[in-house]
Order: C-alpha cells, then sequence, then structure tokens
C-alpha cells in the first residue's frame, strides 16, 4: 500500500491484540508520544534517533530492536534529510499480561516484571535498545508471517505466541522506573478526571484539581509521562481515534467529537503523532 513513504500495516480482527506495520525509506518524523500497547520496534536499514525521557538519548542503526513498555513517552525519527526503514508491533497490555501469567512457570520473567505490564496509565517500565541479530531475526521473521496471506490466522496466533515467549520475551531487558507510590496515586485520581470527558482540561482546571502550582503540575507531568500536560492530552486523544478509526467512524466526526478546530486540525495532529493521516491509517 503506497502512502506518503512506502508504509503497510497489518491487523485483522480475529487477532485484535496486535497491530504491526513495515515502513520503506521513510522521511517521516514523529513527534514525542506514547501508545497504551506493549511496542517493539526494528530498524531494518538507515539511522535513527532514538529519544525517550525514561533513556539516554541515542542513535540506532540496523539490526536494532527497541523495546517500548506500555505509556512510555519516546519518539524514533531519521537523522536530518536521510530515509530509514523499519517495522513497529503493537501488543495488547493485558493481552501480554494474561499470556505471561499463563507461562509463568516456564519462561524466566520476575513476577513482578509481569505485574507492572498490566495496561496501567503511568509508565512502569522502561524502554531498551537490544542489538542482537537472533532477536532481531526473530522479530522480522514473525513480521513476515503476520503480513503473509497465505498463512492462516490460526497459524499466525501459534507463531506470535511462540516467539514471543520462547525467543523474545525471555531475552529483553526489563528495568523499572523507580516513582514515588504518593504522587503516583495523586496522579491516578487526575488521570481518572482527564478520562471522564474527551475534552482537553486547562492547566488552571488541572492545577485546581490537583492542588498544586501550573507549573508544579508541569513538572509533575514531565516527570511521570515524559510530556506536558497539553501533550499528554493530544496524545490521548490521538491514541483514542486510532481506536475508533479501525472500528469505521467516520473522520469529519471523529474531529468534531475529539474537539478539534477542524478536520485539517485533526489531519495535522495525527499525522505528527502517527506517521500517517486519519485517511491513510482508517484506509489500511
Amino acid at each position: 500500500m503506497n502512502l506518503d513513504s512506502s508504509v503497510e500495516f497489518w491487523s485483522d480482527s480475529k487477532m485484535p491484540y496486535v497491530e504491526t506495520r513495515r515502513a520503506c525509506q521513510s522521511r517521516i518524523c514523529y513527534k514525542s508520544h506514547s501508545h497504551s500497547t506493549f511496542s517493539i520496534g526494528a530498524v531494518d536499514c538507515g539511522i535513527s534517533h532514538f529519544s525517550s525521557f525514561f533513556a539516554k538519548d541515542q542513535k540506532i542503526g540496523a539490526g536494532s530492536l527497541v523495546v517500548i513498555p506500555a505509556h512510555v513517552e519516546h519518539s524514533c525519527n531519521p537523522l536530518p534529510n536521510k530515509a530509514w526503514s523499519y517495522q513497529m508491533m503493537h501488543l495488547d497490555a493485558e493481552w501480554l499480561t494474561q499470556l505471561l501469567q499463563e507461562l509463568k512457570q516456564d519462561i524466566l520473567i520476575d513476577h513482578q516484571i509481569v505485574n507492572s505490564l498490566l495496561n496501567t496509565p503511568i509508565p512502569q517500565l522502561k524502554p531498551s535498545i537490544i542489538n542482537n541479530p537472533l532477536l532481531y531475526n526473530a522479530f522480522t521473521n514473525l513480521n513476515a508471517i503476520l503480513f503473509n496471506p497465505k498463512i492462516s490466522i490460526l497459524e499466525k496466533e501459534q507463531y506470535l505466541i511462540e516467539i514471543l515467549t520462547q525467543i523474545l520475551l525471555p531475552n529483553f531487558n526489563w528495568e523499572r522506573v523507580c516513582n514515588s507510590d504518593y504522587y503516583q496515586q495523586l496522579l491516578t485520581q487526575l488521570l481518572e478526571c482527564i478520562e471522564e470527558d474527551i475534552e482537553s482540561l486547562s492547566l488552571k482546571v488541572l492545577s485546581e484539581k490537583m492542588n498544586m502550582s501550573r507549573y508544579a503540575l508541569i513538572r509533575l507531568f514531565k516527570h511521570y509521562f515524559g510530556l506536558t500536560p497539553h501533550a499528554y492530552q493530544l496524545n490521548r486523544k490521538v491514541n483514542y481515534a486510532r481506536k475508533l478509526l479501525k472500528e469505521g467512524c467516520d473522520i469529519a466526526q471523529l474531529a468534531y467529537e475529539l474537539e478539534f478546530s477542524d478536520q485539517s486540525h485533526f489531519h495535522r495532529i495525527f499525522k505528527q503523532y502517527t506517521g500517517v493521516t486519519p485517511k491513510q491509517y482508517a484506509k489500511n
């Protein structure tokens, strides 16, 4: 499927817990963002700059894997005036947690780490870069299987579980984010208020709910999410839009419901966070 660059997606309603993409010679840049999914990326060629509040910035090249736990802020972009090719897979965090709980006697992953994979709104695990040819080949083979139209869904599910549990997950670097339980409780209450309405809340309203200054609120969000309150709410809207676009929601109606100024504004923000337009995402 030809987009601005060569990008293709794969997902299937019979396996709703996984979505994956491949991009070839892409020059698209992303704003710092996060996903509610557990994500695995791979660099196929070229060089990319990986950045995250929760890890050291670094350049990554062909053969590198990027492991991004749920809700972790990050961006991965080509060098100026350069292109790169990559793959990115998104796994539902609750599905992955359930899978690991089923297999906790069979694979060597700490039980506390498994619990940290739960789809909580606050980042629990740090992202990591892995340079291991065996893991890169296993991931790219898995992605090729998912994209292959000649392989049945039952076989794809089997391959996904086998490669994840036998090769990938046991060899990932798992490191917890150390945060204050006190502020996590306050943030959880605040995020519950945000979740009640898709409308973006102002700094003034948020600071009143948290009973702290606007400056302190910005620092708190940056510390826990790597994003400002405004960026966090935009990111949330985009992730919500992805879900509704998959369900066939009309783009114009969605832009209105998410309270963007117009469809063009929605188009621009969505592409900044996902690398494709709402129409391209829905079509794929």
